[in-house]
């Protein structure tokens, strides 16, 4: 049998993850999805064969990391606009009750206010320095955290090359004394010079592209996966992502229909046409009345709205395969005036609101008190806003523009992405340092690139 470091050195390279966002956690993402990654990545050869180490042409596997970028998740030190657990339930359970832009005729100043309340209480909150330390809203920008995976692949290399020791110390014990040292040399750790593999989706793809224009000399292999465009990111110009969002509704209306009442618990007859109509007037519906569902033996009783019709809407456009087969469902349930399917899947993204006697003595910013994945939506904004200063600097009048031609753009997502820049306005926390270069410098400059 194979020794197990040699087992382990069979991934001697590292592919580094970022799911996206900005917000999204490459931790969550590897602990749900990491086998799934690594069969992707990996040779198909078992990596458990006897193969001749001094060999050059060995099967390749990886080493997968994912990794929270700064001010997300498991990062430290962490962030919060709120002053508990608590008080940050309340204040998501409002939002909801409101309703988001387009959901009645106030909707605009309702959110309008809401926003300036939390984007200026939480901007300012996280550009204050706390115990002398400096600001963390100085530092959760995308440069930076290009930086940070230059260190994450030299500390990976680091580690490589000393368990590449210890593998070529067992192997000329077993076999004798192998003159090259392939093993060690495969995996020695080329200091100040490693090069990045790196898998980016969605917002992964601005730090992948970042990382590329800050650090051109120190990129292996780049996958950029649903690209957000650059341009548009930082600077606010350049075409709207939201282009082909309701073609997606259009493929779904299609695959609807081509599934039959059998498959598509949506089918409406009559063809596509004929769907897209039926989604258009169960909306029109919810919006002039909301769907009161009474209480289960499971969950208490709830009220379907215009907006979560919205909301499930944006989830499935953003992944139709994983989605689809969910929004089919939970349309044709509130169709038939049932609703109870629905009102399980939005209590079911609610989390408790207790803290735990380890949360009250630890305090509100500590770990006991953090459920993963419930400042999402906080630190999008606090790393969005931070990157792209222009996005918050507009008034009522050309912010209801923006909306409008949004909305022009997509009828699917144009209210609900206008509350991605509705979140900015106002934002006070400013970069330390970021990257203001070309990002496209592989043109202009004269760089060596690996491939």
């Amino acid at each position: 049998m194979p020794n197990y470091s040699r087992i382990l050195l069979r991934s001697p390279q590292l592919i580094l993850l970022q799911p996206g966002g900005p917000g999204g956690s490459g931790v969550a993402q590897v602990l749900q999805s990491g086998r799934n990654l690594q069969t992707i990545a990996d040779s198909d050869e078992d990596p458990r064969s006897d193969f001749d180490e001094a060999s050059p042409d060995l099967p390749k596997y990886f080493d997968i990391i994912g990794f929270d970028p700064r001010g997300i998740n498991n990062t430290t030190p962490g962030f919060t606009c709120f002053p508990s657990t608590f008080a940050k339930r309340n204040w998501d359970l409002q939002a909801e009750a409101d309703g988001m832009l387009g959901s009645s005729e106030s909707s605009f100043m309702r959110n309008w206010q809401r926003s300036k309340a939390l984007v200026d209480g939480c901007s300012e909150a996280i550009s204050t320095s706390v115990n002398g330390e400096e600001a963390i809203g100085e530092h959760v920008n995308t440069s930076p955290v290009a930086r940070d995976m230059i260190e994450i692949i030299e500390r990976h290399a680091q580690w490589r090359e000393k368990q590449g020791k210890a593998a070529q110390k067992a192997y000329d014990l077993q076999n004798g004394r192998d003159k090259s040292q392939s093993i060690a040399t495969r995996t020695r750790w080329n200091k100040g010079n490693e090069k990045l593999l790196y898998w980016g989706r969605s917002y992964g793809t601005v730090l992948g592209a970042t990382f590329a224009a800050m650090y051109p000399d120190r990129v292996a292999r780049v996958v950029l996966d649903g690209v957000v465009d650059l341009d548009n990111y930082y600077l606010t110009t350049g075409p709207s992502v939201l282009v082909d969002s309701d073609a997606i509704l259009d493929r779904f209306t299609l695959y609807c229909d081509t599934a039959g009442p059998e498959g598509c618990p949506f089918y409406t007859p009559g063809g596509p046409g004929a769907i897209k109509k039926a989604y258009r007037g169960l909306l029109s519906s919810i919006y002039e009345e909301s769907l009161a569902v009474p209480a289960s033996p499971t969950r208490g009783p709830e009220v379907i709205t215009w907006t979560d019709v919205n909301v499930i809407t944006r989830i499935a456009m953003y992944q139709p395969l994983l989605a689809f087969p969910l929004f089919a469902r939970l349309l044709a349930d509130i169709k038939q005036g049932n609703g109870s399917a629905f009102a399980d899947f939005k209590q079911r993204n609610r989390q408790p609101s207790c803290p735990s006697d380890e949360c009250l003595l630890a305090g509100p910013f500590s770990r006991e008190c953090t459920v993963p994945g419930e400042n999402d939506n906080y630190a999008t904004a606090a790393i969005l806003c931070t990157d792209a200063e222009k996005l918050g600097n507009i008034d009522k009048e050309g912010f209801k523009r923006y909306w409008s031609d949004l909305k022009a753009g997509s009828e699917t997502l144009g209210d609900y992405w206008a509350h991605l820049r509705l979140n900015c306005v106002g934002w006070k926390a400013k970069a330390k340092w970021r990257f203001t270069g070309a990002f496209y410098l592989l043109l202009i400059r004269n760089v060596t690139t690996s491939h």
